[in-house]
């Protein structure tokens, strides 16, 4: 998994190729994974110290890279069909009755 920086174009072997600037996640925790029976993705963000030049082609897909547990220590968990439901993550709730 991937955190895309930025994107741009660059002229290799005579023709215009579309190229992503990508920071990498670590491998899924592997622990995590077997506990889960393979449900729970659980990755280490490496920020600068990973970053690397792909072809936009090799992008699959987009998913979201939501914190797990505490955002400071730099894990994120995977998911891959998010909708409204990630706009609450926790926190105090208003009560709509005032």
């Amino acid at each position: 998994f991937a955190e895309v920086q930025y994107y741009f174009q660059a002229e290799l072997a005579e023709q215009t190729e579309t190229l992503a600037l990508v920071s990498t996640y670590g491998p899924p925790n592997p622990q995590l994974l077997e506990e889960s029976s393979g449900a729970l993705l659980v990755c280490q963000y490496q920020g600068i110290a990973s970053l690397e030049v792909i072809s936009v082609k090799n992008i699959v897909s987009c998913v979201a890279m939501v914190p797990f547990k505490n955002p400071e220590d730099g894990r994120f968990f995977v998911c891959e069909k998010t909708g409204l439901e990630v706009a609450f993550l926790g926190g105090a709730e208003e009560n709509e009755d005032l």
